[in-house]
Parts: structure tokens; C-alpha cells; sequence
């Protein structure tokens, strides 16, 4: 399995029909979720056909589905049943998800050069973040404005980056999922104190770069809830 890379998984149909009520089911559904992330691929749920199963397959971890119950209509539009929203007073205290506070990223392919990230940076002044990405526009790098700015700054650092991988340069993206809170997301960017300030990369269920929160952003509605 690890050898062969697979971007999906798909869990079996007849599972999928078992869902909810068969904790047997939840529980096979449970560990393919757990196995896929852990080789970076993608869980997928067929032959949906009820509300419940959309329900139970989303708590589960699986973000892809498809079936009778998301065909189009006559309309020809697809409906898709959302997760109930979680009211609660503790919920409420966790702030926002980042998904409401986020900021278009400037991303570059992950094979650009440093001198193209250079240019990305002078191109505006207040871009704070070069986020590079593969063909899936998933991140694969995250490029701080200070520190890559000053590698270039010291003597001979356009020479000796600038015709080189911007990848050599970059720290591993800080990603957080579009439905993160703010006091969650909050947590997530203090755990490196090197990098406490680095913008947060937003991503979707299929891990693709959505846009960057900046930390800043963070204390603003962390502050705000505390007051």
C-alpha cells in the first residue's frame, strides 16, 4: 500500500449502506480513515443515500462522497446536507473558525526559484508569506517574508539562492483546517516559538491551500472573546 502511493481510498458500498446503526461498519470505516491519512491519501464514501450516512461518514473523518442523495436535482443543482452547527456557550468561546478570517495566499509552484519568491515579495509590500504548492495546490513550503528576505540580504545571497529552488529556503507550512477555531489556531501557532508569528495556512478537507490567517488576526478575536 505504502509503496504504491494511492490519492484515494474508497470505502466499500455495501459498508457505506450500513451506516449509522452497525457499529461494526462505523468501526472498519474508522480505521480506513485513519490508515489513509496516514499515507496522505483521501478517504471516499459511494452510493450515499441518506442524510444519515452523509452524517455519520463526516464524523468519521471521510470528506468525499458520492450517490443517490447527491445527485442533481431537476434543477441540476447538487444539494449537500451541512452539519448541524454547534451553538453551545463553550463552542461560542472558541472564537470563530479561521475559515471567517481568512486572506487571499500568494503561492508559487513548489519548484520556483528563490528569485521568483523575490519578486512575489517586492511585487507588494504588504504580502507577508510566499506559500509554495504542488499540482494540487496543496502547500509543501511556507515562505516567511523576514527571514527569507534576509537571507538574500546578506553578501553574495542573491548568487548563492537566487537561481536555486525557493524550497531550499523554506519552512514546512503551519496548516490548519478551514474549521479550526480561533483559540484552536491560536494553540497551533504557539507551538513553535521560532515560528510564533508565522501566517497559518488554511486547507480544505482534501488538504488544498484556501488562503493564509495571520496570528495577529488571531489575538484580535482571542482578545475580543476574553473581553
Amino acid at each position: 500500500v505504502t509503496d504504491s502511493a494511492p490519492y484515494l481510498v474508497g470505502l466499500d458500498a455495501e459498508l457505506v449502506t450500513r451506516l449509522p446503526g452497525d457499529h461494526r461498519a462505523a468501526a472498519v470505516a474508522r480505521a480506513v480513515v485513519a490508515l489513509a491519512r496516514g499515507i496522505g491519501a483521501h478517504v471516499l464514501a459511494p452510493g450515499v443515500e441518506r442524510e444519515a450516512q452523509v452524517a455519520v461518514a463526516r464524523g468519521l473523518g471521510v470528506r468525499l462522497a458520492h450517490g443517490p442523495l447527491l445527485a442533481p436535482g431537476p434543477d441540476g443543482k447538487i444539494r449537500v446536507p451541512l452539519p448541524v452547527a454547534d451553538e453551545s456557550p463553550a463552542t461560542l468561546m472558541l472564537g470563530p473558525r479561521v475559515q471567517e478570517l481568512l486572506l487571499p495566499a500568494v503561492t508559487l509552484p513548489v519548484g520556483a526559484k528563490a528569485e521568483e519568491a523575490v519578486a512575489a515579495f517586492g511585487h507588494e509590500p504588504t504580502i507577508t508569506s510566499v506559500i509554495l504548492v504542488d499540482e494540487y495546490q496543496r502547500p509543501k513550503g511556507s515562505l516567511d517574508r523576514s527571514r527569507f528576505l534576509l537571507s538574500f540580504a546578506a553578501r553574495y545571497g542573491h548568487a548563492l539562492h537566487g537561481s536555486k529552488p525557493a524550497q531550499r529556503l523554506a519552512d514546512p507550512p503551519r496548516t490548519v483546517p478551514r474549521t479550526t477555531p480561533a483559540i484552536a489556531a491560536m494553540q497551533a501557532a504557539g507551538r513553535d516559538a521560532a515560528r510564533v508569528y508565522d501566517d497559518l495556512v488554511v486547507t480544505d478537507e482534501l488538504n488544498r491551500c484556501l488562503g493564509i490567517v495571520r496570528v495577529s488576526d488571531l489575538i484580535r478575536q482571542v482578545a475580543a472573546i476574553r473581553n
